[in-house]
C-alpha cells in the first residue's frame, strides 16, 4: 500500500499519519474488534451523541496524543520507546468487553469461576479469557497476533498499559493520554464540548511528562487541566444522572448478573462485541434464564424501566453490599413488600447502585515543572447513587407519587443509605446545555 494511504482522519484531531508498524497494529483483529464495542457502558437512548461512538475511534485518538507526546516531550527517547508507547496507546483498551466496562463491573462484583482483570494483559495470557485459548483469541476468524508480532517488547508494552515504569503514568494514571481523549471525545459527541476543546488534549499531551511516578506539567497548563475537569463534570452529570442512562444500565446489569448466575456468560465473554453479546444472550436465555432474554429485548427496543426514585448518599461504604445480585434481590423483595403493605402497589422493581468515586469530579495531583512542587487540582466526587426502577409507568396522582418516593427513600435509608437525597434531572436544568461550553 502507498504510504500516503496510511493515515486516519479524526473528528477531533484531523489527519494522523501512521508508520508501517502503527498501520499494522491498526489493522490487527485486536483493534478492529473495537469498532464494534461502544465507548459508553450502554447504548444511550436519550443522550443520543453517546450512543454509537466506538472504542476504536478512542484508541486511534489516544495514539495521536501519544505521537504528540513523542514529538514534543519524548525527543530524547529511543525509536523503540516511541513505538512501545504508541503500541500501548493502541492496545490499552483491546481487552474491553461488550458495552464498555459494564461486563467488567458485573464480573468484579459477582463470583465467577475466574478473576477478571481488564488492564493486566500479562495476567490475561495465563487466563481462559485471553490469548492462551485459540478459540477466544480471534475476531471474525482472524487470530489475534499482536503478542507474537510485538513479542520482544510485549512485557514493556503491557507494563506501560498497567502504569509501570517511568512512562507508565502517561498511559495509566489519574490524568493520562487515555483519560484526556476519553473525556473530550465523548463530550464532543454528546454536545457539551466543541471541536476547539480538542486543544485541551493536544496541548496537555505536548506538555505533560512523567517524573518519579507522578504527572509533571508546566504552570501554564493548569488552566487546561481545570477546563478538562469542568467538561468531565458536566459530561458525567449527564451520563450518570439521566434517568434513561441509569435505567438502561440497571437493566443491562440485571441481565448480566442473571447470566452469570445461570452460567450463560463468564470471564471468556469479554471477547464478544456488543451485538454478539446481545445475540448470544437472547439465544441461550431459556427456562429459568428466560428473564435475561426479555430484559435484553426491552433494552434493544427502548422499553426502559420507569424511575420511581433516583438519589445520592455519602454512605459509599454500603456499595459492596448493594452491588451483588443476591443482596439486591433481597433488598428488592423487601421494598416490594413495603410498597404492597403501605400503598397496595404490587409491582416488580430493580434497585441499581452506581459508585461515583472520582467519576464526576477527579482531583489531579501534578508536579509543577517550574517549582518542582506537587499541587492538587480540583477534588474527588465521592457518593453513591441509587436508582429504583419499575417495568411500567405507575401513573398515580401527584400526591400518590410523592408518597411513593417517600416510602422508597425511607426504606433505602433503612437499608443503610443514610440521608439519601433525590437527584434533579440533569437535562431539565437548562434548555440548551451545549451553550454552557460554546
Amino acid at each position: 500500500m502507498n504510504n500516503s494511504h496510511k493515515r486516519v482522519y479524526d473528528p477531533l484531531y484531523g489527519v494522523t499519519k501512521l508508520s508501517e508498524e502503527e498501520y499494522e497494529i491498526l489493522s490487527a483483529p485486536e483493534i478492529q474488534r473495537l469498532r464494534y464495542v461502544r465507548l459508553c457502558n450502554i447504548n444511550s437512548m436519550l443522550i443520543t451523541g453517546a450512543s454509537e461512538i466506538s472504542r476504536f475511534e478512542h484508541v486511534v485518538g489516544v495514539l495521536r496524543l501519544a505521537k504528540e507526546w513523542c514529538e514534543h516531550r519524548g525527543k530524547k527517547r529511543t525509536k523503540q520507546e516511541h513505538l512501545n508507547i504508541c503500541a500501548a496507546a493502541f492496545l490499552h483498551d483491546f481487552q474491553t468487553g461488550p458495552f464498555g466496562h459494564s461486563l467488567q463491573y458485573v464480573l468484579e462484583d459477582n463470583e465467577t469461576e475466574e478473576e477478571f482483570i481488564h488492564d493486566d494483559l500479562n495476567h490475561g495470557t495465563l487466563s481462559k479469557y485471553h490469548q492462551s485459548i485459540d478459540i477466544n483469541a480471534s475476531f471474525c476468524g482472524r487470530p489475534f497476533r499482536m503478542a507474537n508480532l510485538l513479542s520482544s517488547q510485549w512485557s514493556s508494552i503491557t507494563g506501560l498499559i498497567k502504569g509501570d515504569g517511568d512512562l507508565g503514568p502517561l498511559i495509566s494514571g489519574t490524568l493520562d493520554l487515555d483519560n484526556l481523549d476519553n473525556v473530550v471525545r465523548l463530550a464532543y459527541h454528546v454536545g457539551v464540548a466543541d471541536k476547539s476543546d480538542a486543544c485541551i488534549a493536544l496541548e496537555l499531551a505536548r506538555d505533560m511528562n512523567a517524573k518519579e511516578g507522578i504527572l509533571e506539567i508546566s504552570r501554564a497548563s493548569i488552566p487546561l487541566v481545570e477546563r478538562w475537569q469542568g467538561i468531565r463534570k458536566r459530561l458525567y452529570e449527564l451520563l450518570l444522572l439521566d434517568w434513561a442512562e441509569f435505567s438502561a444500565k440497571a437493566m443491562l446489569t440485571k441481565a448480566m448478573e442473571l447470566s452469570v448466575k445461570h452460567d450463560l456468560i463468564g470471564t471468556d465473554s469479554w471477547i464478544k462485541t456488543d451485538l454478539e453479546l446481545f445475540g448470544h444472550l437472547e439465544k441461550v436465555s431459556v427456562g429459568d434464564a428466560q428473564e435475561v432474554g426479555e430484559i435484553i429485548k426491552r433494552i434493544r427496543c427502548g422499553e426502559l424501566y420507569e424511575p420511581i426514585f433516583i438519589g445520592a448518599t455519602q454512605k459509599i461504604s454500603i456499595y459492596k453490599e448493594f452491588s451483588t445480585l443476591e443482596t439486591k434481590i433481597m433488598l428488592e423483595e423487601k421494598l416490594k413488600q413495603k410498597l404492597s403493605d403501605l400503598l397496595a402497589l404490587n409491582i416488580d422493581l430493580i434497585i441499581h447502585p452506581i459508585l461515583d468515586s472520582k467519576k464526576t469530579e477527579r482531583a489531579i495531583s501534578v508536579k509543577v515543572r517550574e517549582s518542582g512542587k506537587v499541587e492538587i487540582i480540583g477534588k474527588h466526587s465521592n457518593k453513591l447513587l441509587l436508582g429504583v426502577f419499575v417495568p411500567r409507568e405507575i401513573g398515580g396522582t401527584p400526591k400518590f407519587n410523592e408518597t411513593l418516593k417517600r416510602v422508597v427513600k425511607v426504606t433505602l435509608e433503612g437499608f443503610g443509605a443514610k440521608n439519601i437525597q433525590e437527584i434533579e434531572d440533569p437535562i431539565s436544568e437548562s434548555e440548551n446545555v451545549q451553550l454552557e461550553f460554546l
